[in-house]
């Protein structure tokens, strides 16, 4: 792979708040343009009026960062102001290393799920996809925060989980361990196919993918799934679309002014250039996500299959302070081979789309089923439905043998996959 970068200059500023009688006279020190940083004395002056008069005390800390956090709230919605604790949870999920039983969690449904148990992780084998935590340490799961974090906890010490599966309500107790979140699964399909999920581009995903795709050692090609992964690393991502495409752009950053950043491009060291790809992607399908998508489709006609993709386009770039507090700021936007300007929130349109099934097209499904026979009573269902306000659909929660039939996007997948063989 060859990259070509302009480097970007981070000017450090050394700022000294004094306090005087009256107020905090701030004085900085420029080489020039010391004029247009004049208005933190305001800044200055509000701080030292809240900290002596606001009925309630704040610490400084506080108060400096709420001043930060509301100046990248006038930014755009991707540039974030963390502080020290947000910033350990970052760090865990772009370096991968956590400690836990090794699954992710989200509501579905009005229920806490299992989405994803981690290759190789203490749960695997004893939790699965679509499992419904009822209990944690003896606590029932009405929070999805509080239930991520009560199922993390010291390496060695154990959780009494108490779930429901199927129609059986099950209890594990499972010891805690130092893990590296896999990001990705790789499954055979057949002997000429693989499916390959990513749930996130963080630290090892290519090598992840690479290390799982020479075991499956499929002949023919990879249903790569990019559903529900918002993002991640840059780097990864260029690596993943690498491992496919021999040549051309794979994606471009430009900065203020249309200033290029950074170009990557494909290599000719390619693994698996011979495979087809056949890329499965929704609304949450986001920024390093929709550009494996979009450079895939260019650079080897891969078939993107789904609905349309999130459209982020935007980079972010990480600023650590002394007290490990950072600021996520917007420094450039992706450009991609074949690609008109990006658009936020506008993203990649699959070549073939295949809605997810929704809890209302579901009890429709069954209803419509129900009233075969009776066309007056269809007519009012369509009457009734027509402005019916639906909820995102969510894939399939199960094993993949099951998925393969009841979730509609791999399905229709498998069956494209199958029809080249």
């Amino acid at each position: 792979m060859v990259r070509t970068f302009k480097a970007f200059l981070l000017i450090g500023v050394t700022m000294a708040v004094g306090l005087a009688t009256g107020g905090y006279v701030t004085r900085t020190a420029w080489a020039k343009g010391a004029d247009k940083y004049s208005d933190l004395d305001t800044l200055a002056q509000a701080l030292h009026h809240i900290e002596s008069q606001y009925l309630d005390q704040f610490t400084t800390r506080d108060l400096i960062y709420g001043a930060i956090d509301g100046m990248m709230d006038s930014l755009d919605q991707h540039s974030v102001f963390l502080d020290p604790s947000q910033m350990t949870s970052s760090e865990v999920r772009t370096e991968g290393y956590f400690s836990g039983i090794g699954i992710e969690v989200k509501w579905v449904n009005q229920k806490i799920r299992v989405v994803r148990v981690v290759p190789e992780a203490p749960a695997e084998g004893k939790l699965q996809r679509g499992d419904v935590l009822l209990e944690v340490a003896g606590i029932p799961t009405t929070d999805l925060q509080a239930t991520s974090e009560a199922l993390q906890g010291e390496p060695g010490s154990s959780v009494h989980l108490k779930f429901q599966r199927g129609d059986e309500v099950q209890d594990e107790t499972i010891e805690r361990a130092r893990l590296r979140d896999r990001t990705v699964r790789v499954d055979e399909l057949d002997a000429k196919w693989a499916y390959a999920e990513i749930s996130r581009f963080q630290r090892n995903t290519a090598s992840d993918l690479e290390r799982g795709l020479r075991k499956a050692n499929p002949t023919q090609g990879v249903i790569l799934d990019l559903r529900g992964n918002g993002g991640g690393l840059l780097d990864e991502a260029v690596s993943v679309v690498d491992m496919f495409a021999t040549s051309g752009l794979i994606v471009e950053t430009r900065g203020r002014n249309s200033n290029v950043l950074e170009r990557h491009d494909a290599g000719a060291e390619t693994p698996f250039k011979n495979l087809k790809v056949i890329i499965l992607v929704d609304g949450e399908s986001a920024s390093a996500s929709e550009i494996v998508a979009g450079s895939l489709r260019a650079l080897t006609q891969a078939t993107l299959l789904g609905t349309q993709t999130w459209g982020k386009w935007s980079v972010q770039r990480l600023y650590v302070f002394e007290d490990q507090s950072a600021i996520k700021l917007t420094v450039a936007r992706y450009f991609l081979p074949n690609q008109p300007d990006p658009v936020d929130e506008t993203g990649l349109e699959p070549d073939q789309i295949v809605e997810q099934h929704t809890v209302e097209t579901l009890a429709l499904k069954k209803l419509r089923t129900r009233l075969a026979s009776d066309s007056e009573s269809q007519a009012l269902l369509d009457t009734v439905t027509q402005n019916l306000q639906e909820t995102p659909g969510q894939p399939y929660l199960g094993t993949l043998s099951e998925r393969l039939t009841h979730d509609p996007q791999l399905e229709a997948a498998w069956t494209l996959a199958r029809a080249n063989h």
